[in-house]
C-alpha cells in the first residue's frame, strides 16, 4: 500500500491522497478526523471540536469532484453499518476514485468489497525471510555475528 501511494504515477492519477491507519478505531467521527487531517489542509485546521455533522460537510465539500485515493491502513472494523455510512460520506467523488484498505481480517475485507473491487491475500513470509527480515532490522549490517545468543532469541521471536 505504501509503495502504491507513493508512486509517483499515482500522483498524476490522484489529484487528492489520503492515507489514514485506522486500527481498532472505526468510530466515525474519528475517522472523518484523521480523513480530513490527511488532506489537504493548508490552515492546518483542528477538526477535534467540530461536531460529526460539521466534519461530513466538510469531507464531502473537500471531496466533492475530486479524484481521490484513500489508503484506509489496518482496519479492524468487522461492524458493515459502519463501513456502510462512511461509505456513503465519501461517495461525492468523480469516477475513477479508490479506495484502498489493508486488513488482517479476511471479514473485513469481504465486507469492505464493492461489485467493482477485488481482495488481494498476501501469503505469509516464510520463516526464513522473516528471520532475515528481522536481523537487518535489529542489527546494523554484518554485525549480528557478534551477538549469537540474541540471534537465538530472534530465531524464537520469529517462529512465534
Amino acid at each position: 500500500a505504501k509503495l502504491v501511494f507513493n508512486d509517483t504515477n499515482i500522483d498524476a492519477c490522484f489529484p487528492l491522497k489520503m492515507w489514514v491507519c485506522v486500527s481498532n478505531d472505526f468510530e466515525l467521527r474519528n475517522v472523518l478526523i484523521k480523513i480530513l487531517s490527511s488532506a489537504i489542509n493548508p490552515t492546518r485546521e483542528n477538526f477535534n471540536n467540530f461536531e460529526t455533522e460539521q466534519l461530513q460537510n466538510r469531507l464531502r465539500n473537500t471531496i466533492q469532484g475530486q479524484k481521490f485515493l484513500l489508503v484506509l491502513d489496518d482496519v479492524w472494523n468487522e461492524d458493515g453499518a459502519r463501513w456502510d455510512e462512511l461509505k456513503e460520506i465519501i461517495d461525492v467523488g468523480v469516477e475513477g476514485c479508490k479506495i484502498l484498505v489493508t486488513t488482517r481480517s479476511h471479514l473485513t475485507a469481504t465486507m469492505m468489497c464493492t461489485k467493482s473491487s477485488n481482495s488481494y491475500l498476501l501469503e505469509r513470509l516464510s520463516e526464513e525471510d522473516s528471520f532475515s527480515l528481522f536481523v537487518k532490522t535489529a542489527f546494523k549490517e554484518g554485525k549480528e555475528k557478534s551477538f549469537p545468543q540474541l540471534l537465538e532469541i530472534g530465531k524464537e521471536i520469529v517462529n512465534k
